[in-house]
């Protein structure tokens, strides 16, 4: 069942990333078509450079933030190889 879990959680992690990233691009597109209004005022970046920082602050922040997330799993997965090599060992000097 504990695998059924963290299978689940992978994939569900992997969706949120791709949506991330793909919230980021249409995100930077809409900035480059119009401009950000912040209630009387526009916004310091308009058009392309607005739309680069767009572009590489959410993508960078998705790319730590999921490369976190991924990291744990990962160490997950190497302590399981871990224990089962332990167990093998353990059962092989016996």
């Amino acid at each position: 069942m504990r695998d059924f879990f963290i299978r689940g959680y992978e994939i569900v992690l992997t969706l949120v990333i791709v949506a991330a990233a793909v919230g980021v691009a249409v995100a930077a597109i809409g900035a480059m078509i119009g401009p950000i209004s912040l209630g009387a005022e526009v916004a310091p970046l308009q058009g392309p450079y607005a739309a680069a920082a767009i572009l590489l602050g959410g993508w960078l922040a998705v790319l730590v933030i999921g490369g976190a997330l991924y990291l744990g799993l990962g160490i997950y997965h190497n302590t399981q190889r871990t224990a089962d090599a332990l167990e093998l060992l353990i059962t092989l000097r016996r």
